[in-house]
């Protein structure tokens, strides 16, 4: 029996997650309090708004990394798996930004990219060593 994985993707640069919202051309929002479907309210470091027009923020966390934190009250089932898509859309992104960036520091070049399926980009790398 095969079991499908995961990649669990922890943002810890700030520059790269406001890359990959500028890349996914969201709008950065005034509103850096985000109160979740608990009642808490959390104070966020980035925020942006989904498609449901509700706040999706990062927070920075004592280890350097940011959480995320979403407004998902009074949402219904297809809206808050509307809500995780966004969201997913961004880390993504955001590990697209990390890989592209490794791959420069190391001295690779890109050689191709393309969509192989949904949302899976193949990447050719070339490093010339001499």
């Amino acid at each position: 029996m095969s079991h499908g994985g995961g990649i669990v993707v922890l943002i810890r640069s700030i520059e790269a997650l406001m890359d990959a919202i500028s890349d996914l051309k969201l709008a950065q929002e005034k509103m850096k309090q985000i109160e979740t479907a608990d009642g808490k309210i959390y104070k966020v470091d980035v925020a942006v708004k989904d498609e449901n027009n509700k706040l999706v923020g990062f927070q920075k966390q004592k280890d350097g990394s940011y959480k995320i934190i979403a407004d998902s009250r009074g949402l219904n089932t297809m809206q808050l798996k509307k809500q995780q898509q966004f969201v997913n859309s961004i880390k993504k992104r955001y590990a697209y930004n990390m890989i592209i960036k490794e791959l420069n520091k190391q001295g690779y070049q890109i050689a191709e990219e393309k969509q192989v399926e949904n949302d899976t980009v193949k990447i050719i790398a070339r490093r010339w060593v001499g």
